[in-house]
């Protein structure tokens, strides 16, 4: 890439602007993924801009060894809704400081896939249901203390599992089954 294209792509004036430009792009980019929902079509600007900035950090020899992400996870295998929500909630949390750390392009690249791939981990465990008529908003998550409480409340009424909801949702609250129809086509999205 030549000094013009880099000054173009990072919009400054001076080569000795790159390094400052570069972070303050990476930081831009981590706010905007963190602030909203990972589905693959959302970043797929983000992930060609990380693209575009790898090649200049490479050509600037900005990131001479490539970071480890240290990323790892283990969702629960369970019926039960309520641990499958928590070690998501703590995967995810894991994740989130990992992505937050991290400094190069290529390691929040490497990080987008690794959530994307935890999300679907996620999601392939969760049974679709109709569970109510309404369409949820993609692009917002469902605040996670919803459904933390809905599930606790759930589990103290001993719905433990998918069906045990299914069964008694008329008497589970709007938002609650809001946030599980948005749950349950999550892998349209990923």
């Amino acid at each position: 890439m030549t000094e013009e294209e880099i000054l173009t792509v990072l919009r400054i004036e001076s080569p000795d602007e790159v390094e400052e430009a570069l972070e303050l792009e990476l930081f831009g980019i981590r706010k905007s993924v963190l602030g909203k929902p990972l589905l693959r079509l959302t970043l797929k600007s983000k992930w060609s801009r990380l693209d575009l900035l790898n090649k200049i950090a490479i050509d600037q020899q900005l990131f001479s060894v490539p970071e480890a992400t240290g990323f790892r996870y283990e969702l629960e295998q369970t019926d039960e809704v309520l641990p499958l929500w928590e070690s998501y909630m703590k995967a995810k949390s894991r994740w989130k400081m990992a992505f937050t750390q991290a400094q190069s392009p290529a390691t929040l690249m490497v990080l987008l896939e690794e959530g994307l791939k935890m999300e679907r981990a996620f999601a392939e465990q969760f049974i679709p249901s109709d569970w109510i008529e309404e369409e949820p908003v993609f692009g917002v998550e469902p605040d996670p203390m919803l459904v933390q409480n809905g599930l606790k409340q759930a589990a103290q009424k001993a719905w433990l599992t998918f069906a045990d909801l299914e069964k008694n949702k008329s008497e589970l609250e709007k938002d609650f089954l809001l946030a599980l129809k948005r749950l349950s086509l999550l892998p349209k999205y990923l």
